[in-house]
C-alpha cells in the first residue's frame, strides 16, 4: 500500500469516526500518545489524553454542531480538509446554519495523526450560534426531531459520498 493510501485510509477512519459518527472519545484514538494540537481559536493541547479530555467535555456542550466535509486533499505526508461547522435550522424551510473551517493534519503513522492544526472565523461562528438561537427561540424549540434526525442521516451519507469522492487529486 502506498503512504498517500495509508494517509487517506487513516483520514477516512479518523472523518467517520469523530466528525460523521461523533464519537469522539473514540476519535482520540486516532492521534498519537503525543499529539501536539493547535485549535487557533481555542489554544493549544499536547497529548490524546488532554484532547480527549477537551473534546468531550467541549461536544458535550456543543452537540447541536455538526460537520459536514466538502474536501480534503492528502499532499506529503498532510491532509487538509475544508468543512462546514452546521447547525440544523429548527424551521424545515430554512437552509442550516454554517460556519467554515479548515483543518491541517499531519500524519504520524500506524493509523495515526500527530499533529492538527484547526482553523475557523471565531466572529462568523459566534453571528451562526445567535442566528441559530435566535430562530429555535422563535420557534419554540430545536425543530421537529423526526426532520433533525433525517437531516443528519442525510448529513451522514454526504459524508460517505464525499470521503468517496471530494479528495482534491
Amino acid at each position: 500500500m502506498s503512504l498517500d493510501t495509508e494517509i487517506e485510509q487513516a483520514f477516512h477512519a479518523f472523518w467517520m469516526t469523530g466528525a460523521t459518527n461523533e464519537d469522539w472519545d473514540a476519535w482520540a484514538n486516532h492521534l498519537t500518545e503525543d499529539v501536539d494540537y493547535v485549535e487557533r481559536q481555542l489554544g493549544t493541547m499536547q497529548g490524546r489524553e488532554a484532547v480527549r479530555t477537551w473534546i468531550t467535555e467541549l461536544m458535550a456542550v456543543s452537540y447541536d454542531v455538526h460537520a459536514v466535509l466538502n474536501w480534503y486533499i492528502v499532499a506529503g505526508d498532510r491532509v487538509v480538509f475544508d468543512m462546514w461547522n452546521r447547525y440544523f435550522h429548527p424551521d424545515p424551510e430554512q437552509p442550516p446554519i454554517d460556519f467554515a473551517g479548515l483543518t491541517v493534519l499531519t500524519y504520524g503513522g500506524d493509523g495515526l495523526f500527530r499533529r492538527e492544526e484547526d482553523y475557523w472565523d471565531q466572529a462568523t461562528a459566534a453571528t451562526a450560534y445567535a442566528e441559530w438561537h435566535a430562530a429555535c427561540k422563535e420557534s419554540g424549540s430545536k425543530g421537529d426531531p423526526e426532520h433533525l434526525t433525517a437531516l443528519d442521516a442525510q448529513r451522514k451519507a454526504d459524508q460517505l459520498e464525499t470521503l468517496r469522492t471530494g479528495r482534491i487529486r
